[in-house]
């Protein structure tokens, strides 16, 4: 038997530390516990029966077990026991949920993929411990995109389980929705692959013993986490892929009302859904760029009503808790959210509310330095537990969406005639729910309806449902019916919901609706330009696909129009400190050309009926967009791609003609850096510690800066709006990490290497080999970048050729790159780091 691990007794909590955290008035953080770094970085946190806390580590085994010091009381240790038994070789976990008498834990262990999924532990002799283990689900999938966590069901008979968009389906499930056919389902022009669907970013819903395994809803990007409120609706806090900002594609980090059978269309690189779709769940709020993790409600919270209410999401980016006001809007919600807790160096991880009415969270992840912290409430306001009637009682639109969702699934006679006049609802959330009740029917058995269908609200959902679930045979049938459409009538929001079912169809129809193309033409083409930017969007991606040359000049009109505008990245960065957007502030100031970018994307797909007039006016706009304009990390990329396409559909002998039109690009490579003064040593993170220690103030901002391109940074990292996107954006790294965490990871980078940029070596069943980063990934192929200074480039592999994938467990960022600077250029780059670019921050000179 392993002797159980205990914290060393009279462990002093730092009050500096504690001080730190940015709280709202009325409420204070105590850090519980420092995690001894032999315990790992914590990273899954769950509540069990007795009220103690479970919790497990990121990239290490071994379950723990906390009791903490009660609320008020002057202790200031709180005792860790290291779970034996079955648990002692559990962990590699980002969820766990005790219930049902039992603990569930999700394993993504990267060592051991085959050891991935979720498990149920049990204590069946009385003892305390977990004796009996047994995997539930298996998930082929590891590391932060893999199984995440866990939460019981408002019936309070089921378990729900998250997880992210690098997990495939596991076998033997059954779906709550309609699957769609295996055609498009978003087209894209040449050099940016058309989606299909591939259920990812998922939900589940099992019962307690794992079995009756089922798909609840997909197409989120990388939730960690999932809450009920006591009105019976499941949210979470959904990741964006931030490198996208700037691009038509990207999508907050938002709060999401996870509905039955919903589909929220995420796509790997540039294929994502726009929320505007009309078979889209859309957003309940943005919050703007971060890292999402856990969340929770505050029920059982001993704190204010409102805080009682609200439901907690965490950012472990930008170390902040957010507290997110929903309220019903309509057949959904809407939301306000504020900033609740914050601080330097607070990567939050999970949270949970404990039995003692505090609200505990944690911070680590990616083997950083971990600590459990308690958030309790000493003002004056009443923290009298809410009344549970009123926080379940829900309006007749609720009532009518649960109505239509109960037949998800189902397969009895009366469910198309039940469902089919609340296609036309106003309610986007009541369509959604009829729709997906509807193609839960065999297709056949209501084709000819929605084909006849003459009541115009109910006749375009109808068309979209069949574009979705038809053969390609049929899909001529419903792009004459769109065509049949009076245009002049239909709101911006039934022509964006028209122009859906026409790319749906055009895109699954093949060869079956050709004939349609010029139909398509005269129908749209006298739409163009419509007073909706988002309209002129898909009336672009529609008649570009079918390729008539007279569509060229109005869209190179639609590009010329862009100017540049201001993303759509939600309220997060607007309620936060100043230092955590800076650089997206700085984006926003250079104002990304975002429709200009679609509209040029779009004419990828025109090859005949270019004038050298048009070829002309066209590079001409695309080399403005990318010298005056910034966006995130592949924005220059995206515009890089784009240039590169529309040069290969040119003649050989002319392509240098139109590349000239290009004013160059940034670069790559340290050629021309400056460098630094000297004379350097061999950092160790003892030296480098030492050093801040004993004169880390008054630093110089100018030499920061310049020491950021003299260690070559800048040829790898952005930071401030400046630099290549091979690594980590560093903007915010100052908020992130400590000054140990950023010393620690730049000298031992190979500590902890993010799924993004991991090197993997594939090996093909041809005997190949190829090294690089995957940057797309799905069911059929892999791309990589076999080039890290040219991270758009690389090549695409089918699944069915690969014979093996192994991650390559060294970073591809040198270990001496500070040992060029001498103690002054390695304090003020630090300095400059941690700033986050601001010549005001305290540290510099005055």
């Amino acid at each position: 038997k392993q002797e159980p691990y205990w914290y060393k007794p009279g462990h002093q909590i730092d009050p500096a530390e504690t001080a730190a955290i940015k709280l709202l008035p009325g409420f204070e953080a105590d850090q519980v516990l420092r995690v001894p770094e032999q315990f790992g970085s914590w990273t899954a946190l769950a509540v069990d029966h007795r009220g103690r806390l479970i919790v497990a580590a990121q990239h290490l085994p071994g379950l723990y077990r906390v009791t903490v010091p009660p609320v008020g009381s002057t202790a200031a240790q709180a005792k860790v026991e290291r779970l034996r038994g079955s648990a002692q070789d559990m962990g590699w976990s980002q969820g766990l949920l005790y219930a049902f008498d039992s603990l569930y834990v999700t394993v993504s262990n990267e060592q051991d993929k085959t050891a991935s999924g979720l498990y149920r532990l049990r204590d069946t002799n009385g003892d305390d411990q977990f004796d009996e283990i047994r995997r539930l689900a298996t998930i082929k999938a590891s590391g932060e995109h893999g199984p995440h966590n866990l939460v019981v069901g408002p019936d309070d008979e089921t378990v729900y389980w998250m997880c992210g968009n690098g997990c495939p389906l596991p076998s033997n499930i059954r779906q709550r929705r309609p699957v769609s056919t295996t055609g498009i389902d978003h087209l894209m022009p040449p050099g940016f692959e058309s989606s299909t669907y591939t259920p990812a970013g998922c939900v589940f819903q099992l019962n307690p013993d794992g079995s009756d395994l089922r798909l609840v809803l997909s197409g989120l990007r990388n939730s960690f986490d999932l809450a009920f409120n006591r009105r019976g609706d499941l949210f979470t806090f959904d990741s964006d892929m931030e490198w996208d900002i700037g691009a038509p594609w990207y999508r907050p980090t938002r709060i999401c009302h996870l509905v039955s059978g919903g589909e929220f269309g995420w796509r790997p690189d540039t294929g994502k859904w726009p929320a505007y779709y009309e078979d889209s769940v859309r957003p309940v709020l943005n919050i703007g760029p971060g890292s999402p993790t856990g969340v929770t409600f505050g029920y059982g919270t001993k704190f204010p009503a409102r805080y009682q209410r609200a439901m907690f999401a965490c950012d472990w980016t930008f170390a902040t808790i957010h507290a997110v006001h929903l309220e019903p809007a309509g057949a959904s919600y809407r939301a306000r959210v504020e900033e609740f807790a914050g601080g330097r160096g607070l990567p939050v991880t999970d949270i949970v509310v404990g039995i003692d009415g505090g609200l505990y969270f944690t911070v680590g992840g990616r083997r950083l330095g971990s600590a459990l912290y308690r958030i309790r409430y000493t003002g004056n306001e009443s923290t009298e537990a809410i009344d549970d009637e009123s926080v379940r009682e829900v309006n007749e639109l609720h009532i009518l969406r649960r109505s239509l969702e109960v037949r998800h699934g189902r397969q009895d006679s009366e469910t198309v005639e039940a469902v089919w006049p609340y296609l036309g609802h106003p309610e986007h959330a009541i369509r959604f729910a009829a729709r997906v009740g509807l193609e839960t029917r065999d297709v056949k058995i209501w084709q000819d309806k929605a084909l006849q269908e003459t009541v115009v609200t109910r006749r375009i959902p109808g068309l979209l449902a069949l574009a979705r679930q038809a053969d390609p045979a049929l899909q001529s049938l419903v792009i004459q019916s769109l065509n049949e459409l009076d245009t002049e009538t239909l709101s911006s929001g039934q022509r964006l919901s028209m122009l859906r079912a026409y790319e749906l169809a055009l895109g699954r129809g093949e060869d079956h609706v050709q004939r349609d193309y010029p139909s398509v033409i005269e129908k749209l083409l006298p739409l163009l330009p419509d007073e909706n930017h988002l309209v002129n969007r898909e009336l672009s991606r529609i008649l570009c696909f079918v390729g008539d040359a007279s569509v060229i000049a109005p869209v190179l009109a639609l590009m010329n129009a862009d100017g540049g505008s201001r993303p759509e990245l939600g309220s997060g960065y607007f309620v936060r400190n100043d230092k955590y957007g800076q650089a997206v502030r700085d984006i926003l100031e250079a104002a990304p050309m975002i429709d200009r970018m679609h509209h040029a994307q779009m004419l990828l797909w025109i090859n005949e009926g270019w004038t050298d007039a048009y070829r002309n006016r066209y590079f001409g706009l695309v080399a403005h967009a990318r010298h005056h304009s910034r966006g995130g990390r592949w924005y220059e990329q995206f515009w890089e791609r784009i240039h590169t396409a529309a040069l290969s559909q040119l003649p050989e002998n002319r392509r240098e003609e139109f590349r000239s039109i290009d004013f160059g690009s940034v670069a790559r490579s340290a050629a021309g850096l400056p460098r630094p003064q000297g004379p350097g040593q061999a950092w160790t993170l003892d030296s480098a510690l030492g050093a801040v220690r004993s004169d880390f103030r008054d630093r110089d901002y100018e030499n920061g800066r310049k020491m950021f391109s003299a260690a070559a940074c800048v040829t790898c990292h952005r930071f401030y709006g400046q630099g290549n996107a091979v690594g980590p954006d560093l903007s915010s790294i100052g908020q992130r990490f400590t000054l140990r965490d950023i010393l620690d990871s730049t000298l031992n980078p190979s500590k902890a290497v993010s799924d993004q940029y991991r090197v993997n070596m594939i090996v093909t069943t041809d005997g190949r080999t190829y090294s690089g980063r995957i940057i797309l990934r799905d069911d059929e192929k892999i791309r990589i970048a076999t080039d890290l200074t040219h991270p758009s480039d690389g090549i695409t592999i089918k699944t069915d050729d690969i014979e093996l994938i192994n991650a390559v467990p060294v970073s591809t960022m040198p270990t001496r790159s500070l040992d060029a600077l001498n103690k002054e250029e390695m304090l003020d780059l630090l300095a400059y780091l941690i700033s986050g670019g601001g010549k005001d921050h305290p540290i510099f000179r005055r």
